[in-house]
């Protein structure tokens, strides 16, 4: 009974804590374009490519083009 209430609360946290406006994107780095500009980024979902200055894929959706 423990494990199914722990299961639901896990699965309520998730929904509530993810992040929605990047839930359709998969970053990944491609180090062989990293350059002075920064780390460079590619969606596999959408495409968007976005190089980053902090290392960290980007935390929005860039489909549509940067904001």
């Amino acid at each position: 009974m423990h494990i199914l209430i722990g299961l639901v609360l896990a699965f309520v946290l998730i929904a509530i804590f993810s992040n929605r406006k990047t839930r359709g994107c998969r970053w990944r780095a491609d180090r062989r374009r990293n350059g002075a500009a920064g780390d460079f980024y590619m969606c596999v979902a959408c495409g968007a490519e976005v190089f980053t200055t902090d290392g960290a894929p980007p935390k929005i959706c860039l489909k549509d083009g940067p904001r």
